[in-house]
């Protein structure tokens, strides 16, 4: 076999994900000398004009997992050449760790887990718990639907003048689907709460979210869905939207993706449109970007994958902390590298480690205990 078809059949077997470590090291060496660069954009083109193809007059959809990996792999050409910057979307089942990890052990990727805490304290694990009718305070049942997803059902009835007000809670390494009583569908992200009534009443629907959640929010004219997080409101009739809150990010980050939402901050206020994305930052001004690839980096999580553009470190291992639950720590001088691409949820934490490894940082792992060395 002659040097193209082997530069061919390396660049088709990392694209169908069969390459094995070592095949994995050639092929970026090779690729950072830009030897691949004419075998990787044919590649690419050929899926290009697959896509554009008609059957039967419809659209030909290349599958998003192959699809990001030819774009990653496309993209890596001009990024490595940069240095820092890293692109990869899915690793073999296969593992060994690069001569920078340091690990004892692995880490699984997060999974669908919540708490659920009533106002009378009382806690249930809707992970563990087989059952799939639960009742409630206040008149209320708690169904698992076919799709396995949690629904809060109320007969709008309640004995007291007061509302009663329950939390869910996503813990760190877990992400949760849950719908609302009002039929409202809510995507918890790892290491966020979501306070709710058990019955919406009045004239409107107020919830209180921490960290991050994905929205789709029942129409209701009559009476408008508010997201209460930190000092900012965020004021809907149905729409889908996502809102990140955390309190270690530099700002709150309100992203549409279809109908309107109004962004209100004391006397300030922003009505976004879809495709919008409205920052609150610390200093208290509110910026609206309009812009497809902050979109879809705001819903990654929700999509099943990381992405990362030009993000330094301390951005990457705050995601990386919460999706695995490990605490992190920085030993030596922090790294200074941006980091830009898209890596799969589903991988264990040392496959992530590999591919973060390829802008020269190193990782001890140690139990939960992530170390970021020089």
């Amino acid at each position: 076999m002659g040097k193209k078809e082997q530069y061919e059949e390396l660049v088709r077997r990392y694209l169908e994900n069969k390459a094995s470590d070592e095949e994995l090291d050639v092929f970026f060496d090779l690729m950072k000398k830009g030897k691949l660069d004419p075998y990787l954009q044919e590649a690419l083109q050929k899926e290009e004009e697959i896509a554009l193809k008609r059957q039967d007059g419809q659209a030909v959809v290349i599958p998003w997992r192959k699809w990001t990996r030819f774009a990653g792999a496309a993209a890596v050409i001009g990024l490595l050449a940069v240095g820092g910057f890293w692109y990869w979307t899915k690793m073999p089942k296969k593992i060994k760790a690069g001569p920078g990890i340091q690990y004892s052990g692995d880490i699984r990727p997060g999974r669908n887990h919540a708490l659920l805490t009533m106002a009378d304290g009382k806690i249930i694990d809707l992970d563990s718990n087989s059952a799939s009718v639960m009742t409630l305070q206040a008149n209320t049942r708690l169904v698992k639907n076919v799709s396995g997803e949690w629904v809060y059902h109320s007969n709008g009835a309640n004995n007291t003048d007061a509302t009663i007000y329950n939390t869910i809670s996503a813990p760190r390494g877990g992400q949760f689907p849950f719908v609302l009583e009002d039929g409202t569908k809510v995507w918890l992200n790892a290491a966020s709460s979501l306070r709710f009534p058990t019955t919406f009443h009045g004239k409107s629907r107020p919830v209180t979210l921490e960290g991050e959640a994905y929205f789709e929010v029942a129409p209701n004219s009559r009476m408008p869905f508010l997201v209460q997080t930190g000092s900012m409101q965020v004021r809907v009739l149905g729409t889908h939207f996502n809102v990140n809150a955390y309190t270690d990010e530099s700002a709150i980050r309100t992203t549409l993706l279809e109908g309107s939402v109004k962004i209100i901050k004391d006397e300030t206020a922003a009505l976004l449109q879809p495709g919008e994305q409205a920052s609150l930052e610390q200093d208290g001004t509110v910026n609206t970007v309009k812009d497809p690839e902050v979109v879809e980096a705001a819903m990654a999580w929700r999509n099943g994958y990381f992405s990362f553009d030009e993000d330094n470190i301390q951005t990457v291992m705050r995601q990386i902390s919460r999706w695995y639950n490990v605490d992190v720590h920085y030993e030596g001088p922090v790294t200074k590298a941006a980091f830009g691409g898209d890596i799969g949820r589903d991988l264990s934490l040392v496959q992530v480690l590999r591919v973060l490894e390829k802008s020269q940082v190193h990782f001890r792992l140690e139990g939960n205990s992530l170390t970021v060395l020089p």
